[in-house]
């Protein structure tokens, strides 16, 4: 071939060696520096706790109490699962082997005869040893596959070998690609094994292999010898001390490859830095082409041309990278150790005698500034092949001293491409078995062994699977099997054997913030709190949700919050600031309704708008109760029915429906007999808030009856307010409460004011009016006034109304909302109304809280229709005992034809309503 066609293949081949080494080397040292097990799948989970939350509070004088709701609180743990399947990328690793293959063999058929044919052989035995009759044609094991592959990749290097040297190499490569081609489309239509082409891509990374160790053995010295002939290069002409200089830079170099080998055989010395001796192929790479450069372009006998030998150098620099690639992605530790091993094995043993070599051969002349790199090899006494002899007999040394590790290294990394195809085509059952034996030949397989773990769970062994967790535990312990055997005795309540697990594995892994993690939440559930904690401060920042939402499980509401990242963040920063009693901060609030639109776990769904909901909002609230409504009955959220139905409730209760709050939580106790107790002793706090204290009384008593144990003082208070002063003083010594201070020290103004306000949801408002005239004036007097306004303002005239207004401006100052009221207290005006809602600072609806019977009464007075009037009455009355509300009830009856129920009705105000007063109210025109 002529020189000017030589150059222009030169340069056109340069473009596409350098994109298969770069992005090969980009990849590699990606995957190598940054993310050194890939198919390692730990991934974040959530859970779910709660924390009481002051939604509101109820005072009346000394008596005081919270509203609590649950919001909830997002935890974090790690699980560990399946390995990843890289499938894609297999496929892709395939192609590039077939393309590097095909251009091997153009380059091969130039060889000379005697290397063309050690090559064919060398060939066909590493063929042999790929596994290719586990494509089962014609039968099991059959040697059908290799001898298709055989032909398909031998025929036409053979074939120009004997003929074809003259035709142009781009002709020869596309025939080769062509053959060998055809070959892999034979084997695969052919095969009766499942996914063949996955067998093949995953098996033919076994002649990748076995040729990336043949270009690391050929490659031995590269880096020092690189180094030599650019310190000669440099050293031109300037006679400068290049043998002190290369001496120091190779002692240095082996020193580091001696720790290396120290490292790989468990003893390395602490005061030199180790690494993956796998990052060298890049320098290898790089400083070796220096070298063979030199060697081509000298006058030796080589197997081929110049052209050819640095064409393989580059192929084999490109293989090695993306080989080291595939070996990371698909977690094939023993590989990965072989190749380790090797480089290591032949870095020292070349680079050693290349020093000798170089020392023996050039100490003359190395120091005189001439171009030594000429002479490099063509020595002086010691022969070039001497190195290579000696190189060997080091390796054979250095493996002896490791104990020949590499044929069990060689022997299992087989078996583990095995173990990924049955891994890759879903056969579970082969792929546990495969994987088993491979971890047993090999121990330092973590892949190997998590994935028999995982699959023996998947096919229902559990049994065995913890028994492999258990020996990698004793024998090789790794992070995401300490996950997973932790996990799955948590799952069958054997937590401190899972807290035992995870300790021990921190003594091994110092530092994981896995291990960290899950072990402080478990230490959170067998309250040993401070050991918690002090393991979350190590992982601060690698757990700040769950460092939050620990301090809030502990109660700690003071701690210094981290800027919320994620939404289970902004939920447990929302639970926080909810816990203060605080307004949270527009910003957050705005933040997590943004991420809730988008979110897709029904999980924290559910938790954020929870937590969302648990601000008072009289806005929107039958959009946001339409959409909770539509959130519970889709199928995703069927476990989260109850926490959406509960949430719908506090949202109700936020938006002032106290009526529909109320109902909701008996629906959910009758529906929930577990929880029974929880949802009716919060419908009692809600009604004992509204001064309905009787009915409040019968639900807490129904609550402790249904299993409510978190009996507090102001449970007392409402006992007592609703006359059961039996079961008072039986809740008092069952739960060891203390008589209030106000009782054991009474004021007869505040024990006149708590008369009244005793009876206040079943009296007369102009009693109640005589008797809040006879209070001292005090904050309880202007307190009655505020509910005597807001409460009983419907029986109550103008002057009674301004009188009780005076009071309330003269101790809270004036009111626009109040004064404006008051100018007119029509009941049928709009405009007074809307002046008293703003006042009360409650949102548009009349008839949400059946307590405020003045908005009833306007309801009822605004309203055309008697039958619905008569509805919103009767609703009422369910809850409130005000007398004028209740005869307006008895007359709406009788109206629309209900005598029969009007009757009902006044019988049962008897109850409360004296003989008198009930006549009197019958004569009245209500």
């Amino acid at each position: 071939m002529n020189q000017e066609y030589l150059e222009k293949l030169n340069l056109k081949a340069i473009i596409p060696a350098l994109l298969l080494i770069i992005t090969g080397g980009l990849f590699a040292s990606y995957y190598l520096l940054f993310d050194p097990s890939p198919y390692r799948d730990i991934e974040a989970g959530y859970f779910l706790d709660t924390i009481p939350i002051p939604f509101d509070f109820a005072q009346f004088g000394p008596i005081s109490f919270p509203i609590m709701v649950d919001n909830f609180l997002v935890f974090q743990e790690f699980k560990d699962f399946a390995p990843l399947q890289f499938i894609q990328e297999s496929i892709w690793f395939g192609i590039i082997v077939w393309l590097v293959i095909s251009t091997l063999l153009t380059l091969v058929s130039e060889f000379k005869k005697f290397y063309f044919l050690g090559f064919g052989i060398a060939w066909i035995v590493l063929l042999t040893f790929s596994n290719l009759n586990g494509l089962n044609i014609g039968g099991l094991n059959t040697n059908y596959p290799l001898i298709i592959f055989i032909v398909g990749t031998l025929a036409v290097p053979v074939f120009f070998h004997i003929s074809g040297k003259k035709v142009r190499f781009e002709l020869r490569l596309l025939l080769n690609l062509l053959s060998s081609g055809l070959a892999a489309y034979s084997l695969i239509s052919l095969a009766e094994s499942p996914e063949p082409v996955l067998f093949l891509v995953e098996h033919i990374t076994i002649p990748a292999i076995a040729l990336s160790i043949a270009w690391i053995f050929w490659n031995g010295h590269g880096v020092l010898s690189g180094i030599y002939i650019l310190l000669a290069k440099a050293g031109r002409n300037l006679s400068l001390k290049i043998s002190l200089q290369i001496s120091l830079i190779a002692l240095i170099y082996l020193l580091l490859l001696f720790n290396i080998l120290l490292d790989l055989t468990g003893s390395p010395l602490q005061f030199i830095p180790v690494f993956n001796p796998i990052l060298l192929l890049i320098p290898m790479g790089i400083l070796g082409w220096f070298t063979i450069r030199e060697k081509a372009e000298a006058d030796l006998d080589l197997v081929a041309s110049p052209r050819v030998i640095q064409g393989l150098y580059l192929l084999g620099f490109g293989l090695s990278l993306w080989l080291a690639w595939k070996l990371q992605l698909s977690g094939n530790q023993p590989a990965s150790e072989l190749v380790k091993h090797l480089i290591t094995y032949s870095q020292i043993g070349f680079s050693l005698f290349f020093l000798i070599y170089i020392l023996s051969n050039f100490m003359n002349v190395m120091n005189t500034g001439k171009a030594i790199e000429k002479v490099l090899f063509k020595p002086y006494s010691l022969p070039y092949y001497h190195l290579r002899i000696g190189g060997v007999i080091a390796m054979l040394v250095m493996m002896a001293y490791a104990d020949g590790i590499v044929g069990v290294q060689v022997n299992s990394l087989s078996n583990h491409i095995l173990g990924d195809y049955y891994y890759n085509s879903n056969q579970k059952l082969e792929a546990s078995i495969i994987y088993e034996n491979t971890w047993f030949r090999y121990r330092n397989n973590p892949k190997a062994k998590n994935a028999t773990a995982q699959l023996l769970f998947e096919l229902n062994q559990p049994t065995l699977a913890k028994q492999h967790l258990e020996e990698s535990f004793a024998e090789a312990p790794q992070v995401d099997n300490i996950l997973l055997l932790a996990e799955r005795l948590h799952r069958e309540n054997k937590i401190l054997e899972s807290i035992y697990y995870l300790e021990e594995g921190l003594k091994w892994f110092p530092g994981n913030p896995y291990l960290i993690n899950n072990l402080a939440l478990f230490y959170i559930k067998v309250n040993r709190n401070q050991e918690a904690l002090a393991l979350m401060e190590l992982s601060k920042e690698e757990s700040s949700g769950n460092f939050a939402a620990i301090q809030l499980k502990l109660g700690n509401r003071t701690f210094d919050s981290s800027e919320p990242e994620t939404i289970s963040d902004l939920i447990n920063e929302l639970a926080k600031q909810n816990a203060l009693g605080n307004y949270p901060e527009e910003r957050v609030v705005d933040d997590l309704k943004e991420d809730l639109q988008h979110e897709l776990t029904p999980m924290l769904v559910q938790a954020g708008y929870r937590n969302l909901f648990s601000i008072k909002d009289f806005n929107s609230v039958s959009q946001d109760l339409a959409m909770l409504d539509s959130l519970w009955k889709d199928s995703l959220n069927v476990q989260y029915i109850m926490p959406l139905q509960e949430t719908g409730v506090i949202r109700s209760l936020g938006a002032g429906r106290v009526t529909e709050a109320v109902k909701n939580l008996n629906g959910l106790a009758f529906r929930n007999p577990g929880d029974a107790g929880y949802f009716l002793q919060l419908s009692s706090t809600i009604m004992a808030q509204q001064m309905g204290f009787q009915k409040a009384a019968r639900e807490l008593i129904a609550a402790e009856e249904k299993g409510y144990q978190a009996i507090a003082p102001h449970h007392w208070n409402i006992l007592t307010m609703g006359g059961y002063y039996e079961k008072a003083e039986e809740f008092r010594v069952k739960y060891g409460l203390e008589i209030p201070s106000y009782l054991l020290q009474p004021e007869a103004n505040t024990l006149s004011y708590l008369e009244i306000i005793e009876k206040f949801n079943r009296t007369l408002p102009k009693q109640l009016f005589d008797a809040w005239k006879e209070l001292d004036e005090s904050e309880l007097k202007t307190d009655l006034a505020v509910r005597l306004v807001a409460y009983k303002a419907h029986g109550l005239d103008e002057s009674d109304l301004r009188t009780l207004g005076d009071n309330i401006h003269k101790a809270h100052g004036e009111n626009e909302h109040l004064s404006k009221f008051l100018e007119k207290p029509d009941l049928k005006n709009k405009e007074a109304i809307k002046a008293l809602m703003s006042w009360l600072g409650i949102g548009d609806e009349l008839t949400a809280n059946p307590y405020l019977n003045p908005l009833i009464w306007s309801a009822i007075a605004i309203g055309q229709d008697d039958v619905a009037s008569y509805e919103i009455l009767n609703t009422a009355t369910e809850f409130s005992k005000d007398p004028i509300i209740w005869i307006k009830k008895v007359n709406l009856a009788r109206k629309i034809g209900l005598a029969n129920y009007a009757t009902d009705a006044l019988v049962e105000m008897q109850e409360w309503v004296e003989p008198k007063d009930l006549e009197r109210l019958q004569l009245a025109n209500y």
